[in-house]
């Protein structure tokens, strides 16, 4: 009996495994678009959002691209992933793919 329940204990029981394979542990990709302003502030770069009104932490910098857009302070489209709460990764800035950081080189 004590050889049964060891086994058990050992194996982990096909009832609970069977229940951590069915359960997906993928989260869905959240996506936005975001009309806005680059800007740099203490800590990286941001987007001034003008729609909707709210400010993002760009997660991904590239300064080269970015340093370009502070500068001119336009009002751009910006489509982002949502990582988590503000903080965001641009994919395409002003309609443009955005590079990631394998993609850029060192930063």
């Amino acid at each position: 009996m004590l050889l049964i329940i060891a086994v058990i204990v050992a194996c982990g029981s096909p009832a609970v495994q069977e229940t951590k394979e069915e359960i997906p542990q993928k989260r869905p990709v959240r996506k936005m678009s975001v009309k806005g302003v680059v800007a740099k502030a203490e800590h990286g770069y941001i987007i001034r959002g003008k729609a909707p009104s709210m400010i993002f932490t760009i997660l991904n910098p590239v300064p080269t691209i970015l340093d370009e857009f502070v500068k001119s302070e336009k009002i751009v489209p910006i489509e982002v992933r949502i990582v988590s709460g503000d903080n965001v990764d641009i994919e395409k800035l002003d309609g443009k793919e955005y590079p990631q950081r394998s993609d850029s080189g060192p930063m």
